[in-house]
Formats: structure tokens, sequence, C-alpha cells
């Protein structure tokens, strides 16, 4: 887990309020306070956040069981338990019946269209004739009575209680070593590139992590962290601090 991470931005600033303002309200009040959908960027903020408070606990849900990037956070006090069933979340289910080959980005913008803000859409999920849209529950009849065509092709949303256990990215995971978690060295690791091209490609502004751009080659990766790299796309990284007899960190990763 990282430290205090500062805000970026003015809309960063506010969100960290935000924040503190949830967690202010869970301990005076001791009850369970809920973040609207939050990308990986926000989440390390709000943790950063969080961290500030002592008798309190905290949990991300994503509403399904596949490997996602959007959450709701949960803030409550210590003593006190929080389920699934308890976060104001939906999910929506349709085939999709057409000949489209429709993507996320496709039900994104029919979403965006409904004048829908981003922070009441969680993870879509997308493959052949299926989809899953986790929604802000405030916002799951409007989705369910609007939403019925994309491009060319028609969908009849429905609430979906099941476990989703549908992985939207491919799992096969490859393995690399690296000497330290610098973000050159990972990057080089996992492009199977030099290092110095590496930190070439860091330098212009071509790397991500969690959704936040950094030219900062000696960067710490952590487990977990999602690499966003312009023109080779998204890594996302496992590392449990294990090492080879040579003293090199093993990583695990996977790409989008």
């Amino acid at each position: 887990m990282r430290g205090f991470i500062p805000p970026q931005t003015q809309d960063e600033t506010v969100f960290c309020k935000r924040v503190v303002a949830l967690c202010e309200k869970a301990e005076k009040l001791g009850i369970k306070t809920f973040s609207t959908f939050l990308d990986l960027r926000q989440k390390d903020l709000f943790t950063s956040q969080f961290n500030k408070f002592q008798n309190l606990s905290l949990e991300f849900y994503s509403g399904h069981e596949a490997d996602g990037e959007r959450c709701i956070a949960c803030v409550y006090p210590s003593y006190e338990t929080v389920q699934a069933y308890d976060y104001p979340l939906s999910v929506l289910y349709s085939k999709i019946y057409g000949e489209d080959n429709l993507t996320h980005r496709d039900f994104l913008g029919a979403l965006m269209n409904l004048m829908i803000k981003r922070d009441f859409i969680g993870d879509i999920l997308v493959s052949n004739d299926d989809v899953y849209i986790i929604c802000h529950n405030n916002m799951a009849q409007l989705i369910m009575q609007d939403l019925t065509q994309v491009a060319h092709s028609n969908v009849k949303l429905e609430y979906y209680y099941d476990k989703v256990t549908y992985a939207r990215l491919p799992q096969a995971e490859k393995n690399v070593t690296v000497a330290s978690l610098r973000l050159d060295g990972v990057v080089s690791a996992v492009l199977n590139i030099s290092r110095s091209d590496a930190c070439a490609i860091i330098k212009q502004g071509n790397v991500s992590i969690n959704h936040l751009m950094s030219k900062q080659t000696d960067f710490e990766i952590i487990d977990g962290d999602v690499l966003s790299i312009r023109k080779y796309g998204k890594f996302k990284l496992t590392c449990d601090g294990s090492k080879s007899r040579k003293d090199r960190i093993f990583i695990k990763y996977y790409k989008y």
C-alpha cells in the first residue's frame, strides 16, 4: 500500500475533501458510508485520505467477480462488517441482438448519451452476445428503460442476481524478474526493451499508473498496479515480494 498521495489537480483536491467528509460522517454517526464509482486513481486517493482515520475500516467492491477497474468504497466503524448486498449498486444483463461487434466503448457512449454521470457507472463487461452493466442503484431503472439499442443492435436489460464470474480480461499471465520495482525497470521487463528505451517512453509522458501519468522513471510500482503504455496497451501487475536465487523480484502480468 502506498503512503500519502497528494492530489494533482483542483478536481482531485475537491474529491479528497469529499472523501474526508465521508469518513467523518461514518466516524461521527457510526454508520456505513459509500462513495460513487471510483476509477483506479480515485481509489488510490481515497485510500490515502482514509488512512488519516484510526477507528474505521475500508473495503472496495466492484459488483462482480471479474477483474474490473471501477468500484465503490465503503467506510464503516471497525466493529461493523459489510456485505456485498450493502453496496448501492445493481448488475444489469442482456443478450445483444444484432450483427454489431459491440465493445465496452459502444455501451459507455450510449450510457453517456443518456446524460448519466460517469460516477454512477461501474464496469461494463462485453463478450460476444452478452453484456453486464454495473451501475448505481439510482440509475438502474433509467438504464433498463432507456437503453434499448446500441449502434444497430438491440438489448433488453434486466436485473442479474447471480455472481458474475465472467472474466473480461484474458488471464494468461506472463512472468518476468526485475532488479527493483522502479517504473523504468518494470516497463523494460514487460515490453522486453532496453532500460534506456523504457526511460524515453516514460519521459515522453506515455506511461500512466492507475490512470495517473508519470514521468518519474524511479516511481515505485506496487502489487495490483495497472500500467497504461501508449501504443502498447494496459498491463495488470502482480507482485507478492518473492525473489529468485539471484535476488531479483518476480512480477506476474497480463495484457488487456
